[in-house]
C-alpha cells in the first residue's frame, strides 16, 4: 500500500510552524542533500500549514518531468511571483497556454536559426576577447562573472531580438544591472511564509519595481523596432529572422497570444538565458582552477581545433569541441544552476511507494543523486571523459543528471547555452591562463533562483606574446 506524505520521515520542527522559519533559504538546497542523507531520497518538510513533499531521488524525478504539463504544474505561488517580475512566457505558462507558446519560442532558438545567426554573434566573442586581453595587460584581479553576464546578455540579444547590444563596453547602468535585481527577489519572495511586499515595500522591492520597469521599457523597444522592420520589409514575414519577429508575426495571425504575451517570452529569453549561462560558465572557470589535467586536455582541443583564429569565428568550429562539452555537463553535475524546482500535482497519483494528492507541493532537489557512484562511476572525481562515447564508465545513469529539465518541457534553450559555453571556453583557455586569486575554500554556493557562488577574483595571463 502506498504511503501516504504525512506519514513520511523528516526533519523535526517546531510547535506549529515545523521548519517553516528555520530554513536557510540561500543553503536550502545543501540542507536538502543533508537530510536525504539522514531521512532518505523522499520526505517530508513540515511547513506549519502544509507538508511539502521533497524529492531526491532520480526516477520519481524523471517521472514527475515526463508527466508534465498535464500530471504536475509549477507551484502556482511561484508562477504569480515570476508574473510580478514581468514574466508570462515559455517558461512559466501551463497546460494548453504552453502549448501554444512552446513552439514559436523552440523555432527561433533551434540549431537552423543559430547557425544563421551565428555571424552577429561571433562579433560578441571578440569584443569578450579584447575586454580580457585588457585585462591580461592590466595584470589586475577582477570578477569574472560579470563579463560573463554581458556576454551572454548581448548574444541573447542577438540572436533572440535582433539587436546588436553591447553591454560588454558599456560602463554602468546596462541592463543586466537591473537583471541581476530580478531573481534573487522572485527567490525571496517564493520562499516567504507572507508576503510583507504587498504590505510594505522595502528599498529591495523598490528596486526590484525599478528593474522591472527598466526592463519592460526595453523589450517595448525591442518589439518597437521589430515591428518597423516588418512593416518595411513584409518578406520577413515569411521566414523571420530572430525569434522576436517570429513571435510578433504569430501574435497577428493567432488572437489568442496578446502584447503581453510577446513581451513575456521576450523577458523570459532576456533573464533565462543571461542568468544561467553565465552562472554555469562561472561555475565551470571556478572548478577548473583544480583540475590543471582537465584544463590543458581542454586546451589543446581549442588549439586543435582553431588552429591559427584566435576564437571560434565559424559556426562549425564549435560541434568539434566535445571535451570541452564534456567539461562543460561535469560542471554542470557538480554546480547546476537550478537544483530546486518547485511542483503541484494536478491529480492524485502515485509516484512509486508515495501516494501524492492533487494539489500536494512538490520540491524537487536534482543534484543529489548525481553525486552518488551509484549513478555515476567515480561521482566525485570531475571527468568530463565520461560524457564522450569513449569514455567507457560503467555506470553512466542520465536519468540522474537533469541541468535542462526533462520531458516534453525540456529547456528549449539548452544548444545555444551549449553553444555559448563552447565559445567562451575555447578562446579564453587557446588565450589566457586563468589564476583563481580568492582562496578555492571560501567561495560557496548560493540559491537566489540560481545557484550561484559568491563572488570570487582570477587573474588572466596571455599565453603569447
Amino acid at each position: 500500500m502506498a504511503v501516504k506524505v504525512k506519514d513520511l520521515p523528516g526533519p523535526k520542527g517546531r510547535p506549529i510552524v515545523g521548519n517553516l522559519f528555520s530554513l536557510d533559504l540561500p543553503q536550502l538546497h545543501n540542507s536538502i542533500e543533508d537530510w536525504s542523507e539522514e531521512f532518505g531520497d523522499v520526505f517530508r518538510l513540515n511547513l506549519g500549514i502544509f507538508d511539502q513533499l521533497v524529492i531526491t531521488r532520480p526516477s520519481m524525478l524523471q517521472k514527475i518531468m515526463k508527466e508534465r504539463p498535464a500530471g504536475f504544474a509549477r507551484n502556482s505561488k511561484m508562477n504569480q511571483i515570476i508574473r510580478e517580475g514581468g514574466v508570462h512566457g515559455v517558461f512559466n505558462v501551463e497546460g494548453e497556454e504552453w502549448k501554444r507558446h512552446r513552439p514559436i519560442v523552440a523555432k527561433g532558438l533551434d540549431v537552423k536559426h543559430q547557425k544563421a545567426f551565428y555571424p552577429a554573434i561571433e562579433p560578441v566573442l571578440g569584443r569578450l576577447y579584447k575586454k580580457w586581453t585588457e585585462r591580461a595587460d592590466s595584470g589586475e584581479p577582477f570578477y569574472i562573472q560579470k563579463d560573463l553576464l554581458r556576454f551572454t546578455v548581448d548574444v541573447t540579444s542577438s540572436l533572440a531580438f535582433g539587436y546588436p547590444m553591447n553591454t560588454i563596453e558599456e560602463q554602468g547602468g546596462a541592463i543586466q544591472d537591473h537583471m541581476e535585481k530580478v531573481f534573487p527577489m522572485i527567490f525571496k519572495r517564493i520562499n516567504m511564509p507572507v508576503p510583507w511586499y504587498k504590505l510594505y515595500r522595502t528599498k529591495d522591492d523598490k528596486e526590484f519595481d525599478v528593474a522591472v520597469e527598466e526592463m519592460n521599457r526595453l523589450v517595448d523597444e525591442f518589439i518597437s523596432a521589430a515591428r518597423k522592420r516588418l512593416d518595411e520589409n513584409p518578406e520577413l514575414r515569411e521566414n523571420p529572422p530572430s525569434v522576436i519577429e517570429a513571435i510578433i508575426v504569430a501574435a497577428e495571425e493567432e488572437d489568442d497570444i496578446s502584447t503581453e504575451d510577446v513581451r513575456g517570452n521576450l523577458l523570459t529569453l532576456l533573464m533565462a538565458g543571461e542568468d544561467t549561462t553565465a552562472v554555469t560558465l562561472n561555475w565551470m572557470i571556478y572548478l577548473l582552477s583544480q583540475e590543471p589535467d582537465v584544463t590543458e586536455s581542454m586546451r589543446k582541443e581549442a588549439k586543435d581545433v582553431l588552429g591559427d583564429k584566435t576564437w571560434a569565428s565559424a559556426y562549425e568550429d564549435n560541434a568539434k569541441m566535445r571535451y570541452i562539452e564534456g567539461a562543460a555537463f561535469e560542471s554542470m553535475r557538480f554546480k547546476p544552476v537550478a537544483p530546486i524546482m518547485l511542483f503541484e500535482a494536478n491529480e492524485d497519483i502515485e509516484l512509486e511507494e508515495v501516494f501524492v494528492k492533487k494539489g500536494q507541493r512538490i520540491l524537487t532537489q536534482h543534484r543529489f543523486g548525481s553525486l552518488k557512484d551509484e549513478n555515476f562511476s567515480e561521482a566525485s572525481q570531475f571527468k568530463p571523459e565520461r560524457w564522450l562515447r569513449e569514455g567507457k564508465c560503467p555506470v553512466h545513469n542520465t536519468d540522474a543528471f537533469s541541468p535542462f529539465g526533462g520531458g516534453a518541457r525540456y529547456c528549449p534553450g539548452r544548444n545555444l547555452a551549449i553553444l555559448e559555453i563552447r565559445m567562451v571556453m575555447s578562446m579564453l583557455l587557446k588565450n589566457f591562463e586563468v589564476e583563481l586569486i580568492t582562496p578555492y575554500d571560501s567561495v560557496n554556493e548560493k540559491m537566489a533562483f540560481t545557484m550561484m557562488s559568491s563572488p570570487y577574483q582570477v587573474r588572466l595571463k596571455k599565453l603569447w606574446g
